[in-house]
């Protein structure tokens, strides 16, 4: 992931702070850690290899849907599952970094406070808003790390939970 943010972040030329830079990398980290975590609870939990790929590509493509970046109209009865997805608050508190000044206005329309207008400026606010962004970045990024640590000792007690013989294969 680090490699990945060194070349993609500077290329994107969203935001040129070093400073930015660095918070948005270590939340990448923070949520390839706490995926990770939930891998390895999946797979200290399911004895198949066949049976435990089908689980994982089922459960993080679900956590991606729910997460909220690619579909923002969630049904209800699932959204409580949105707040075990580490994409949520990974996106959510790179968002926050990135967007921490005003948008000048591109004509587009998009945004509600720049209208169709080319001129001005639309505020931090109005970005995080339209982009669907919850709580604050010290929020999500302590939630990446309750999900990696939380999620790991599970993962830790289920493997240890398991039979010697069960172990083994």
């Amino acid at each position: 992931p680090a490699i990945y943010m060194i070349i993609s972040y500077w290329m994107s030329g969203v935001n040129n702070n070093f400073g930015i830079f660095i918070g948005s990398t270590i939340c990448c980290l923070l949520s390839v850690l706490a995926g990770e975590s939930i891998g390895l609870l999946l797979g200290a939990s399911v004895l198949d290899v066949e049976k435990g790929m089908v689980v994982m590509t089922v459960v993080s493509l679900g956590l991606m849907v729910i997460g909220g970046f690619f579909v923002r109209q969630v049904p209800y009865w699932i959204v409580w599952l949105g707040y075990l997805s580490p994409f949520k608050y990974s996106y959510n508190s790179s968002v926050q970094l990135v967007f921490d000044r005003p948008v000048p206005c591109d004509g587009s329309g998009v945004l509600a406070a720049c209208g169709n207008s080319a001129s001005g400026t639309a505020s931090v606010q109005d970005v995080l808003d339209f982009l669907g962004v919850q709580y604050s970045t010290g929020f999500n990024v302590g939630m990446l790390l309750l999900l990696f640590v939380v999620v790991r000792v599970l993962a830790f007690i289920a493997l240890k939970n398991k039979k010697a013989g069960e172990r083994a294969n």
